[in-house]
This record gives structure tokens, sequence and C-alpha cells, in this order.
């Protein structure tokens, strides 16, 4: 009964709230920890919606469990537009499949705002990683069965990688972390040999030498990071996949304020300055509105389960 009638509370209140909304702070999760590409592209949108939006947007990180916290936190959140969710591949499409038990359903338990932005991700190592290529990598995986390592700290970057082992029929020992920050850093050191990540986060480490590149997952060379190769012209013919990153709410937000959010996203999307920042971190500026993201939404959770499938990658 208690339930019912907050229920009743909410769907009275929120039509009047929706035409002063924002009158507040916006907070925004990021459900992956601080310095995590999620976390990079939340505070670069963030600067710009709250220019459009009056109201400043605050940064929540709330990682863990392949974030999985993070989502799950916004799904219990009011309907009301003062907290909001970064999406991405892992948190709306792959999770889906890798988790038997995911307490959230992306899209029964989320409002679709917008998509932000995509990239393909990066397939890197140490500098002192031998192989410079995918197909250096296979060979050396031929010759040495079972003795190579790879991290991931997200599920496309597991995806990813065990697409990769797979297509090439070798064996690797797969390293799980919390998030890619920390694998980053193992890699880099040469702890682990190799592993998947976003190129906004790798790009400046690349260009500063402390991780080398061995192929980018777009079809053909990515147009940010022309220097890199594509995976499919190093080694792994037909390897192609591509992440995004995009906007969402708790579910049963009113559509008054879930557009007055798209329109504000859309327009700091169309900031040369944002533009440039994205740029610079491997990252193509995408807008969708709310009905085309959802359905490109559903999409992905099935392209993705295709894959974990394919790769065979047991649910946990």
């Amino acid at each position: 009964m208690r339930a019912f009638i907050i229920a009743l509370f909410c769907a009275l209140t929120l039509p009047a709230a929706a035409q002063s909304y924002p009158d507040r702070a916006i907070k925004l999760i990021a459900p992956f920890p601080a310095g995590s590409g999620t976390d990079t592209v939340a505070r670069i949108l963030a600067d710009g919606m709250s220019k459009d939006l009056g109201q400043p947007i605050v940064i929540d990180n709330k990682p863990g469990a392949q974030g999985i916290i993070g989502v799950n936190a916004a799904t219990s959140a009011a309907p009301d537009g003062y907290t909001l969710v970064i999406l991405g591949v892992t948190t709306g499409a792959s999770n889906v499949t890798l988790f038997k038990k995911l307490p959230y359903d992306p899209i029964k338990d989320l409002t679709p705002i917008g998509m932000i932005a995509d990239s393909p991700i990066v397939l890197v190592a140490g500098p002192r990683f031998a192989p410079n290529s995918a197909g250096e990598l296979y060979a050396l995986g031929r010759k040495n069965p079972g003795k190579l390592t790879y991290a991931y700290g997200s599920g496309s970057a597991q995806v990813a990688a065990a697409k990769l082992v797979s297509m090439g029929d070798i064996k690797a020992v797969a390293v799980p972390y919390r998030g890619s920050p920390q694998a980053l850093t193992d890699v880099m050191s040469g702890e682990v040999d190799f592993m998947f990540v976003d190129l906004s986060l790798a790009l400046p480490q690349i260009k500063a030498g402390k991780l080398k590149a061995l192929g980018v997952t777009t079809k053909e060379r990515f147009s940010v990071a022309p220097d890199i190769q594509s995976i499919n012209e190093s080694g792994a013919p037909g390897y192609e996949l591509s992440v995004w990153f995009a906007l969402a709410g708790p579910a049963g937000m009113p559509d008054a304020i879930t557009a007055r959010i798209s329109q504000a996203l859309e327009k700091a999307l169309q900031s040369p300055a944002l533009g440039e920042k994205f740029h610079g971190l491997g990252l193509e500026a995408k807008y969708s509105d709310p009905r085309q993201f959802g359905v490109f939404l559903g999409q992905e959770i099935s392209k993705w389960g295709d894959w974990i499938r394919q790769a065979g990658i047991p649910p946990q």
C-alpha cells in the first residue's frame, strides 16, 4: 500500500514538475571508476549540457560489477529527471548475456534519452610486448599455448578479447579487473600481456609511448587515429566491433522531461568545443533521439548476445 501511495503521488506531481524542470542540480551516474572512458565522457557531457539546462550536473561514480551497481542505482531512482546514467555497450548490451541474474532490464527499467558518441576499442600491450599486430600475437600464442594473458575491466573488453582469441584458435588466460584504469596499469607494466580498452582511455598513453597499439576494432583505420592499423588488416580478417556511450534515466520519466534533456544533449553535441574534446579522445559525437536510441539498444543486446555465445563465454 505504501509503494502504491508513493507511485500515485509521483504520478500526480510530475506533470507540474516537468514545467519547471530543472530547478536544482542533476546527478549523472558514471557506473565505472574515475579516470575511465565512461567517467571522462560523463564529465565532458555534464559541462556542455549544464549550460543549456541552467543547472549543475554532478558526476556520481558508482563503479563495480561491470557497471551493474551504477546502473541499478539509476533504475531505482525517482523518474523525475534528476538522476541520469551514462550507458554503454557493457551496461546496456553485453551484461544482459554475461550475467544470469542481471538485476535490471535495459529496455524495461530505463528511459532512453539519446546517443552520445561511438568509437572503436583498441588492442593494446605494454611497450615491451614483442608482437606488433594481431597476426604476431596469434603466432606467439600458438608457440606458447595457454601462456598469454589478457586483462579486462568491462564486458565489452571481455567479449572483444574472447572473440579475438577464438578467431585465432589460441588459448589465453583471462584476468578480470574492477575497471579499465586498473587493468591498463598492469598491461603497461607488463604484468598482463594485452587487453582491449576504449580508445578514449588508451590514446593519451599510446601517444606518450606507455602503450603499444596493436590494432583498432573498426573494419578499416579509424579517422581519429589513422596511424593505428585495424585488427582486420593486421592478422584477424573479419574482426570488427565498436563501442558507444548513451544517456538514459529511470523508467517512467515524463515525455516532456525526457525531451528537454534530449534537446540539451543534442545541443551540447553540436558544440565545436565538445567535438574537439571528443576527437582528442578518439570519440565521434553521434546524437540520436530517444526513439532511435531505444531501437538501437534492442539491436545491440541481440548482436552482443550472439558474439558472447559464439566466443563461448559462460554467463556468470
